[in-house]
């Protein structure tokens, strides 16, 4: 806890409630049902051997709400059983399980409370530690004062399971048909307290403590009418493979997806002042032109969704709000508040004490795992770091959280909150604090919404490093020699910074042209960008940028007089046979060129100069034999496309010939991508494979 005399206080001011479990509900209730109806298999009372136990389970990383989940579970049955359980209850026989899990007791059991008990002779045997777990677990939860004597609890269970789940039933004075569902909790415990136990030792001569336990979990499960739920930050998804091979018990994954906005306006709706219900959360900290909307958007900014970032952050914006006797005003004001060095440290820190930790192993991923949030490459649950190690645990390793894209696929997901003591590690690379102060400047709109923006992420990222680069680069020298312009900017710019990703403003009017909508921004809407959005020494991808502007936009300014040089870069992947042609480049100048010449160049033609530069992956041949295998600046009066757009005046069209694109793109990159886009619109990270990742992240440290 903070101390109540600092600015940012973490006392627990308001009782959360728990929302958007209703997937989780279904998914675990399903797989109780099938434990219930499957048991006297798991027991090989009969012919069909074929069931293996399954067992919800969920390895996340704090703050994803798995306590909370597991204890609220049987709660969750209940307000769900008339919508998202109903379905489920359609079949008979599921309906009279539902009636029953209704009338379930909960007993929750935590795991750091795992450790060697006596009997002397039974101190390393981890089947009794965990049955004496359970035993205690029961007794304090009915209300005992103290502690059952192990001794006397061994005399009497003697490593019995039907005693011990009797016992257990007694103390928590239940009927013998009453179903009872064990969570157990911080599981994760198992990787440092394992070498506490006799465990099985396997082939390679290692030991697999969560084979062992959950080799106890399906004994436990043979009893009738008894269930289990299984939390805690691990290495999952090798727990997962090994159990299954090993213990024949099947994990499957609980989801406990981050929060979206629409189920924070829920949360903060429901969930009311700890000791006055009668004052809702939202109540507080908004006002009358503050809405609870606004509020949840700025909470997702900086939380990411996380239910127990969000709690945490939504309690200390609450005892401010209190202290100075005041709702917020705005959006903005809210923001400014979470902004603070001093926010996210007291926010973040009971999150992040992994990531002081980490392994040099564990290190080096970090970047790699940045570009992977930043450009969003999805990667599916059963990619493979190397042989030993798979991404979705190295993302929990790393600190960082999942966000699911459906059951199988995930982006990496990393909270703004972290994000300022990720940069305070001392061995930060140049690309790696890029990288974090990228995803700290984009907006988390951007984040849930874009689809896969590798292609543009390195051409921005290149170009990052070719405006700011003070050694000789061929491909500034190549621009320099196309265009008098870009000749006259100065360059490099001041130094690598983050790429700024820009909000979209309205989206103006679609216009039709030739049978064909084209979009752009409407009228006077370039001169709010270029004037107030866009400033020196930033690259920046704006959010729509397909469908409203170019993918990539910067500013550069004369030297020696007043002049400026907007410039937008068209990235044009095109991974199928036919290439990039006439017809596209133009619409692409007729997006940026021409509004930008009609709303701001018309009324500064002095100061100001625009130029387009098309970064195409294949030309049509038409474009191509026109160029004569290089680069061309088309200027101010110049037709293109057999005459059907004129350049306008202060303007420039640059067309980058495919080997200035290898220039600024290896080869190598460029048909990675082009495999990965040929076969999905979104692939993910088994489409570009990871080598070529890893291959993107040594060109941009070559580049440094």
């Amino acid at each position: 806890m903070t101390s109540s005399g600092e600015k940012w206080v973490t006392d627990d001011t308001f009782k959360p409630i728990v929302v958007d479990r209703e997937s989780d509900v279904l998914f675990v209730t399903r797989n109780l049902f099938q434990l219930h109806k499957k048991r006297r298999q798991l027991r090989a009372e009969t012919t069909d051997l074929n069931y293996r136990l399954s067992v919800p389970f969920a390895p996340h990383l704090f703050g994803s709400g798995k306590t909370t989940f597991c204890r609220s579970y049987l709660e969750l049955v209940q307000r769900f059983r008339e919508t998202s359980l109903s379905s489920f209850a359609s079949d008979p026989s599921r309906k009279e399980f539902l009636d029953k899990l209704r009338e379930a007791v909960l007993l929750y059991v935590d795991m750091t409370e795992l450790k060697p008990i006596n009997p002397i002779e039974e101190r390393r045997n981890l089947e009794w530690a965990v049955h004496y777990l359970l035993f205690k677990s029961a007794c304090l939860q009915s209300g005992f004062e103290e502690e059952p004597s192990p001794v006397e609890c061994y005399n009497v269970l003697q490593l019995r399971t039907t005693v011990l789940v009797k016992r257990i039933r007694e103390v928590l004075n239940m009927r013998t048909d009453q179903f009872l569902l064990v969570a157990f909790d911080e599981v994760g415990v198992l990787d440092t307290r394992g070498q506490y136990f006799d465990l099985e030792v396997n082939d390679e001569g290692r030991v697999r403590p969560y084979n062992d336990f959950f080799g106890i979990v399906r004994g436990l499960c043979k009893q009738d009418n008894v269930f289990f739920i299984v939390v805690g930050k691990s290495k999952g998804l090798s727990i997962k493979n090994y159990t299954a091979s090993v213990s024949k018990v099947l994990l499957h994954f609980i989801s406990l997806s981050p929060l979206n906005s629409s189920s924070i306006v829920e949360f903060l709706e429901k969930s009311h002042l700890e000791e006055q219900v009668h004052y809702r959360v939202c109540d507080i900290l908004c006002s009358s032109t503050f809405s609870v909307n606004e509020l949840a958007e700025a909470l997702l900014e900086y939380t990411g969704g996380v239910p127990g970032l969000l709690t945490r952050a939504v309690n200390m914006l609450l005892n401010y709000v209190q202290t100075r006797g005041q709702s917020f005003e705005s959006k903005d004001e809210c923001l400014s508040c979470m902004k603070e060095d001093g926010f996210r440290t007291v926010c973040s820190d009971p999150f992040v004490t992994r990531i002081s930790t980490l392994d040099e192993d564990t290190r080096s991923l970090l970047d790699m795992l940045l570009m992977m949030a930043l450009y969003r490459i999805p990667f599916n649950v059963n990619d493979r770091l190397n042989s030993g190690s798979y991404l979705f645990d190295a993302v929990t390793e790393m600190g960082l959280y999942r966000h699911p894209i459906d059951m199988n696929t995930f982006q990496v997901l990393l909270p703004k909150v972290f994000i300022g003591i990720f940069e305070e590690l001392t061995s930060l690379s140049l690309l790696e604090r890029i990288l974090l102060g990228s995803l700290n400047i984009e907006p988390v709109d951007c984040f849930f919404a874009s689809k896969c923006r590798v292609f543009e992420g390195i051409v921005a990222m290149r170009l990052v490093w070719i405006l700011s680069s003070k050694v000789r680069n061929e491909f500034r020298e190549s621009l320099g020699r196309l265009s008098a312009i870009w000749k006259d900017m100065k360059l490099p710019i001041n130094g690598p910074s983050p790429l700024h990703y820009m909000m979209s403003v309205s989206r103006g009017e679609a216009r039709s042209e030739s049978s064909k909508e084209r979009k752009t921004y409407a009228s006077n809407e370039w001169n709010e960008i270029i004037h107030g959005a866009l400033g020196f020494d930033k690259v920046y991808i704006p959010k729509e940028a397909n469908s409203y502007s170019p993918d990539i936009m910067f500013k550069l300014q004369s030297p020696v007089k007043f002049k400026f040089l907007m410039v937008g870069v068209a990235c044009k992947g095109r991974w199928k046979s036919e290439g990039i042609g006439w017809s596209d480049v133009i619409e692409e100048a007729k997006k940026f060129l021409k509004p930008v010449y009609d709303q701001v160049l018309s009324q500064a033609l002095e100061f100001y100069h625009c130029m387009l530069i098309i970064v195409s992956t294949k030309l049509a041949l038409n474009v191509a034999n026109e160029l004569g295998n290089q680069s061309r600046c088309y200027t101010s009066g110049m037709r293109i496309g057999g005459n059907s757009f004129e350049i306008p005046p202060n303007c420039e069209l640059v067309i980058l010939c495919e080997s200035d694109v290898e220039m600024l793109i290896d080869r190598e990159i460029l048909n990675g991508l082009e495999r990965a886009f040929s076969t999905s619109d979104r692939p993910v990270l088994k489409n570009f494979g990871l080598g070529l990742v890893q291959r993107v992240r040594h060109s941009f440290l070559s580049w440094q």
